[in-house]
């Protein structure tokens, strides 16, 4: 479990990052690369930061698992689970399930993944100087 400290923490940071995500959604248009592909970027931090929340084990393989969730969820639109299931298009499982496959997806999940190593690097270099 976490400390309460560090739990604030992720779940300070995981809503500031819905925070972008809604606002993503709501604010940019659809023909803009932030709306196609940034807050895909974010999601997978979204997602590590929810899961820190609760769990500590396995730190340095966390980004790369959130990845593969994000990875699943695109194999998941790509045989159209969400259709099968039977969610009707804009309800709240088809949105978070999502409903068509892109390739460019899963290069956003891999970068939000990169994300995440990226910030773990800058937080340890931060702190050896302490």
């Amino acid at each position: 479990m976490q400390t309460k400290q560090a739990a604030l923490r992720y779940v300070l940071l995981a809503g500031v990052l819905l925070g972008i995500e809604i606002l993503i959604g709501a604010c940019v248009p659809h023909t803009m690369w932030l709306r196609s592909y940034g807050g895909d970027v974010l999601v997978i931090p979204l997602i590590y930061c929810l899961v820190r929340i609760f769990v500590r084990i396995l730190p340095r393989t966390m980004p790369l698992l959130m990845c593969g969730v994000g990875f699943l969820a695109e194999l998941a639109q790509y045989f159209h689970l969400s259709d099968r299931l039977g969610f009707a298009r804009g309800s709240l499982p088809s949105i978070i399930l999502g409903t068509s496959f892109s390739p460019a997806d899963l290069a956003c999940y891999a970068a939000g993944m990169l994300l995440i190593y990226g910030a773990m690097l800058l937080r340890k270099e931060t702190h050896k100087n302490e």
